[in-house]
């Protein structure tokens, strides 16, 4: 009795000695009146303690200096795309339902350096940009527009309407690293153009034209996608996938995103750096990863997440590692989603983030393949992050950042080395009735060693609890310790009153570092201690679930 009597008291003066209410940080709303519409800017104290955008003020227990550099809202348009350049310094977002534009940002600030208005008509503004982002291109209603960074004057402008006797729709763009090259298309139901240009030509140097695949779900262009090195592209329709050279045309590989139903899917596909690998997905929830063979595509394995559909993905520049994300359907109006990421090599997932809320329409590695972001719609409430940041050193479904917004993203990017993350979306969730948009842009501390590299070679010389990582966390978070000679030890969790909510290790242990991850899935958020009991010793440290 008298045990438990003195280690409540010890928790409650760690709850009151570790709250330091003059770190914490809040968001200022302004209100701007500009091109005749009310715009309002929640513009975020940047500073390293400020790791969660969240109406209610969090105890922040930092492992990084990651923060929200700023966040715009848009009182009646949504930004549906956006794209990190890959140095990270600039973005370019598009919007769309109402003020259809272009905004090009940097780090520095939420207003815009420039925005160029687009036609009413335009249902999406698809958006890409160069790795200097010195050039931005735009797929808008009917035109294929390229910018550069300085102004927005266009300085490349394809007109569908009087270039084309069929005309369609701008769809999906994508620009090579230099600038220098685009793809686009001209997106029908029926059929559908896809153009190579030249930046300094309006005259295109191939073109190729694709149809229905089986007659099912049209031709319209669902993803364009050039791989890193610039060399080949990845298009794809609702159900057919097409492989070309880049800069002329020639088509390697065409093929279904899902050979064994008519079931296709309407985002975009994933490519390699070099090319070797792409990765389909598709309604019937099936991830398939295909290598290039020398002479054209074969699959290397295919996942398939039951009753659910995947609804994006990526692979890494080095093509090593594949993510995606799905929509699950849960019965009813109930839904939820996942990020899963896994190696090339395997379909068995690495690890498998839950409890995203609903679909999770975008992931993006960082072109050095160290940093995930992923976004999602989160659920109704808006109690779920929906958007997620993970290192892929970590071996675990543990986001080092994440952000719960007012609303829910479509589209998120990472810069090359992963610092510059950019999540655009609808204000209010992407299920309610009503417009508004938000962009959202991160800064990501790359420099922090995770510490699930553990060095098993020396020694301790003493005990030791590291504080767990990432904290806060969502779900899943990892627990380092280091025992220095031989004994019987245990690592419980218990919750701010004192009672036990899991016992994550008791056995013996030789002498050595070690590792346990704990996964708060069947918890509430809240602060949760954990601590560390061995014959001679002990140690309790705090931790933050935040759901």
């Amino acid at each position: 009795m008298k045990i438990t009597v003195l280690f409540l008291l010890v928790l409650t003066n760690c709850i009151f000695s570790q709250i330091d209410l003059s770190r914490l940080t809040g968001n200022d709303t302004e209100l701007q009146y500009s091109n005749g519409i009310i715009q309002s800017r929640n513009v975020t104290v940047n500073e390293p303690q400020g790791v969660f955008y969240s109406p209610t003020p969090i105890l922040p227990e930092l492992v990084s200096s990651s923060a929200i550099r700023w966040s715009f809202t848009d009182a009646i348009s949504i930004a549906d795309r956006c794209e990190a350049s890959s140095n990270g310094q600039l973005q370019s977002v598009g919007w769309g339902l109402n003020t259809e534009r272009i905004s090009l940002f940097n780090n520095s600030s939420s207003t815009p350096l420039w925005e160029f208005s687009t036609s009413t008509n335009t249902n999406i503004n698809y958006t890409a940009i160069s790795d200097a982002g010195d050039y931005i291109v735009s797929g808008s209603y009917h035109n294929v527009y390229v910018f550069n960074s300085g102004s927005s004057t266009p300085v490349f402008d394809f007109n569908l309407e009087t270039q084309l006797p069929d005309t369609g729709i701008a769809g999906p763009v994508d620009i090579t690293s230099n600038g220098s090259f685009i793809i686009a298309c001209a997106s029908r139901n029926d059929s559908s153009w896809i153009f190579g240009f030249n930046r300094t030509s309006t005259n295109w140097v191939w073109r190729y034209r694709v149809g229905q695949t089986q007659g099912t779900g049209g031709a319209s262009i669902q993803g364009i996608k050039i791989s890193g090195n610039d060399s080949l592209v990845v298009v794809n329709t609702y159900l057919g996938v097409y492989v070309f050279r880049t800069y002329t045309g020639e088509k390697l590989y065409s093929g279904s995103v899902n050979p064994s139903s008519t079931s296709g899917t309407q985002f975009p596909q994933a490519i390699s750096g070099n090319g070797n690998y792409i990765a389909t997905i598709n309604y019937s929830g099936a991830l398939r990863l295909l290598q290039w063979n020398g002479s054209t595509y074969n699959q290397v394995w295919q996942h398939v997440e039951s009753g659910a559909w995947i609804t994006a993905v990526d692979i890494s520049f080095d093509g090593t590692k594949v993510a995606c994300g799905t929509l699950n359907f849960l019965g009813g109006s109930n839904y939820d989603g996942k990020v899963k990421m896994f190696s090339t090599s395997s379909s068995t997932p690495l690890w498998t983030y839950t409890g995203c809320g609903d679909e999770v329409p975008s992931v993006s590695f960082s072109k050095d393949g160290s940093i995930l972001a992923a976004c999602s719609w989160g659920d109704v409430n808006n109690t779920l992050n929906d958007l997620l940041v993970f290192k892929t050193s970590v071996p675990a479904a543990a986001p080092v950042f994440v952000v719960n917004s007012p609303g829910s993203f479509f589209w998120c990017s990472a810069s090359q080395n992963g610092s510059t993350v950019i999540a655009s979306g609808k204000r209010v969730h992407a299920r309610t009735f009503g417009n508004g948009g938000q962009v959202f842009n991160i800064f990501i501390d790359t420099s922090d060693t995770p510490l699930g590299n553990i060095n098993s070679e020396a020694v301790p010389s003493f005990y030791e609890l590291k504080q767990n990582y990432p904290n806060p966390f969502n779900p899943v978070t990892q627990i380092n310790y280091s025992v220095p000679f031989d004994a019987q030890l245990s690592i419980k969790v218990y919750d701010a009153l004192g009672g036990e909510v899991a016992t994550l290790i008791n056995k013996f242990h030789q002498s050595g570092r070690y590792a346990v991850m704990f996964d708060g899935s069947n918890l509430t958020s809240g602060v949760y201690y954990y601590r560390l009991v061995s014959d001679s010793y002990s140690e309790t440290k705090k931790l933050v679930l935040v759901k």
